[in-house]
């Protein structure tokens, strides 16, 4: 089981495009959740076509925050379906529903971070849109409670420039963690036009994900522009399938070598 933060710098790189990608192709249960402090509703508006969330999301969660009532137990109630999989089930945990609402969240981040790792012992994974890389970086009860980071970022100078800007802050909040968690790059357009080894070595972090630049099916996914025949069986989807399958192998490679050694210890 694994807890997942995707984030990037400022520019649009295709962080909710591949969170939600992912999110459809992952292997087993999953809760995509919209944690990005610039709300956009991205999920909700375009993949979702405007779906009544009914008061379910960030919002509700810090209510019950706020009354008292235990998240471990309440997160799920607080979710929408992304699909109607009869085989791996597939939630979404609403965003901010109004930009003023995300200073009421500064106390409720780690409750939230903790809920995750308890869906993460429940068998269920979590993949967390974190959104930009802010001047202070994220939610340190966010990133806490990750068992890595993929930074995401197209292979374009634009993006690339960017992410030198603002990848040190995220840095050093993860060396401040009393945990270990790891930072990966995600790669969306591989070689459109650096290639990821070049990124890889201009960074000095490995590339965990690439995803292919695919306007059509982002449009399908964010814009909520209709969805073609077998949607699901295309190239897009049949390529991140393989990626979050690697991806998760990863994570759980990670996860291993780490009990292993503070079981030596």
């Amino acid at each position: 089981m694994a807890v997942i933060l995707l984030t990037s710098a400022p520019g649009a790189p295709g962080t909710s495009t591949t969170s939600l990608a992912l999110a459809l192709t992952w292997p087993r249960h999953v809760l995509l959740a919209d944690t990005d402090r610039d709300p956009s509703q991205v999920v909700l508006a375009g993949y979702l076509r405007g779906m009544d969330s009914g008061g379910r999301g960030l919002p509700s969660v810090a209510q019950a925050h706020r009354e008292g009532r235990p998240l471990d137990d309440e997160l799920w109630l607080h979710t929408l379906p992304l699909t109607d999989d009869e085989h791996i089930e597939r939630r979404f945990l609403a965003g901010f529903a109004q930009p003023a609402a995300v200073k009421l969240f500064d106390t409720v981040w780690s409750r939230l971070g903790e809920a995750f790792d308890v869906l993460d012992e429940r068998g269920i994974d979590v993949l967390v849109d974190a959104g930009r890389i802010s001047s202070q970086g994220l939610p340190s009860g966010l990133l806490a409670s990750a068992d890595v980071v993929v930074a995401v970022t197209r292979s374009s100078l634009r993006s690339l420039a960017a992410l030198r800007l603002h990848i040190p802050t995220l840095q050093d909040q993860l060396r401040s963690l009393p945990v270990d968690v790891p930072l990966g790059l995600g790669i969306v357009g591989p070689s459109e036009p650096y290639a990821t080894g070049d990124i890889e070595r201009q960074f000095g972090v490995a590339s965990w994900l690439e995803l292919s630049l695919d306007a059509k099916a982002a449009a399908v996914l964010i814009d909520g522009a209709p969805e073609p025949r077998r949607f699901h069986d295309q190239l897009f989807l049949g390529r991140t399938r393989s990626q979050a399958k690697r991806l998760r192998e990863r994570v759980e490679g990670l996860r291993a070598s780490r009990e292993a050694l503070v079981a030596h210890v």
